[in-house]
C-alpha cells in the first residue's frame, strides 16, 4: 500500500510528463485495436459464413482464391470460371447428391457497391437453409431478386419494390429473415439472371455428397480426375484454412505496423521512468536508510509505470473503437464494399490492455535495475 500511495503521488506530482506518457500508450493501443480488428473482423464473418453453409466440397478455376465474403476488392476473383457442362459433368458423378453452380460478382447502385449472388432457388434449403424470406419466397424469373435485411434497411429497399443493376430493374420478391452474417448484405438472383450480368460462368460449383463420412478421401477423387483437369475441389475444412491462410497473411501486416506505435509507447514510458528515477535517487535512498526494503522502492517504480501504462491503455480501448468504426468507413469507401469488415472483439479489447501492461512492465525494467543496485550512501549524496 505504501508504494501504491507513493507512486500515485509522484503520478500527480509531474502531471505533464504522465499526461505525454498516457498520451503515448494510447495512441499506440488505439492504432493495435483499430488495425487489427480488420483482421478479426474478417475472420469472425469467414467462421460465421462457412458455418452457415452445408456444403460438402467447393470447386473452384486453378487461380482463383476461397473468398466466402464474396468479392473483396477483386481479391481471390479470377477471370476463369465454371462452365455449365463441368457442373452436369459433376452433377452426374456416382457420389454426388447435387451440384450447383455459384455466381458471386458486385454491381454499383446508386454509387454504391453491391454484392450479388446467382444461386438456384431450389439449392437454398439444401446449401443455404438459413436463408429463407419471411413467407418463404426465391427468386424464380429472370427479373427477380432476394435482399438481405441489411441491405434493404442501408438503402431503403421493401418487399414488391424495384432494385436496379446494370441498367436493369429487378423486382423484390423477398427479404430474408436476419442471420447475423454479411449475407444480410447481399442480393440472390438466379443464375440465368447472374449470367446475363456478368456475361461469363459460375466462380464456384457446391457439391453436396452422398456419403458424409467419405468427404475428405471423395473430394480427393473428384480433384484428380478427368471431369477437373483444370480446376481443383477443397473440402470445407480445406477452403476454411485457405481463407483463413489469406486473412492471417493480413493480420501479421497489420500487426507489424500496429508494433511501431508500441515500441514508441515503450520508448516514451522508458524515458518518462528513467527521468523520473534519476530525478529521485535521494528520496529512493532515504527511503532505504530508514528500513525500506529494495522490493517496497522497486514496487514504487513498477506501479507508477503500470498506472501510467494501464490509465493509457484503458483510453486507447476507446480510441481504437472510434477509430476502428472511422478506418472500417475508410476501407469500405476505397473498396468498394457493401458491408463492414471491422470487428472489435473481447479478446482484442483484452490483448489491448495486455498490451498496456507489457509496456509500463518494459518501461519500468531499466529504472527497477538502478534502483535494486542503488548504493545508499552514494544516493544519498546525490544533489
Amino acid at each position: 500500500m505504501a508504494s501504491l500511495y507513493l507512486a500515485t503521488k509522484n503520478v500527480t506530482r509531474k502531471k505533464e510528463r504522465s499526461i505525454l506518457t498516457i498520451l503515448g500508450v494510447l495512441l499506440a493501443v488505439g492504432s493495435f485495436i483499430s488495425l487489427l480488428s480488420i483482421a478479426e473482423g474478417m475472420y469472425e464473418r469467414v467462421q460465421r459464413e462457412l458455418n452457415g453453409r452445408n456444403v460438402d466440397v467447393y470447386v473452384l478455376p486453378k487461380n482463383s482464391l476461397p473468398m466466402p465474403l464474396g468479392p473483396l476488392a477483386g481479391v481471390g476473383q479470377s477471370t476463369e470460371t465454371i462452365p455449365d457442362t463441368i457442373v452436369k459433368g459433376l452433377a452426374g458423378l456416382s457420389n454426388v447428391e447435387r451440384a450447383e453452380p455459384v455466381y458471386r460478382f458486385q454491381q454499383m447502385h446508386e454509387g454504391r457497391a453491391i454484392v450479388v449472388w446467382g444461386l438456384n432457388p431450389e439449392a437454398f434449403p439444401t446449401f443455404l437453409p438459413h436463408i429463407a424470406s419471411e413467407d418463404g419466397t426465391y427468386p424464380k424469373g429472370s427479373y427477380d431478386i432476394m435482399v438481405g435485411p441489411a441491405l434493404a434497411r442501408e438503402i431503403g429497399l421493401a418487399r414488391e419494390g424495384t432494385l436496379t443493376l446494370a441498367g436493369k430493374k429487378y423486382i423484390i420478391v423477398g427479404i430474408f429473415k436476419p442471420v447475423g452474417g454479411l449475407q444480410d448484405y447481399f442480393c440472390f438472383v438466379t443464375p440465368q439472371a447472374a449470367a446475363e450480368i456478368v456475361a461469363k460462368g459460375a466462380q464456384e460449383a457446391w457439391l453436396k455428397l452422398k456419403e458424409p463420412e467419405g468427404r475428405d478421401t471423395t473430394a480427393e477423387d473428384i480433384n484428380v480426375s478427368d471431369t477437373l483437369k483444370d480446376f481443383r475441389a477443397r473440402t470445407s475444412a480445406q477452403y476454411l484454412g485457405a481463407a483463413n491462410d489469406f486473412i492471417n497473411f493480413a493480420w501479421v501486416l497489420e500487426f507489424c505496423i500496429a508494433a511501431i506505435g508500441v515500441l514508441i509507447a515503450m520508448t516514451a514510458a522508458m524515458n518518462t521512468m528513467l527521468m523520473s528515477t534519476y530525478e529521485r535517487l535521494k528520496e529512493f535512498a532515504t527511503l532505504r536508510a530508514i528500513g525500506a526494503s529494495r522490493f517496497t522502492v522497486v514496487m514504487m517504480i513498477l506501479t507508477e509505470s503500470l498506472i501510467l501504462s494501464v490509465a493509457g491503455g484503458i483510453c486507447g480501448v476507446v480510441l481504437g473503437i472510434m477509430g476502428s468504426r472511422l478506418l472500417d468507413a475508410a476501407v469500405v469507401s476505397l473498396l468498394r464494399l457493401s458491408y463492414p469488415v471491422a470487428s472489435i472483439t473481447m479478446a482484442l479489447l483484452v490483448q489491448a490492455l495486455l498490451l498496456s501492461a507489457f509496456v509500463g512492465f518494459v518501461g519500468a525494467a531499466i529504472p527497477c535495475f538502478i534502483v535494486y543496485r542503488m548504493n545508499i550512501i552514494m544516493g544519498l549524496r546525490q544533489e
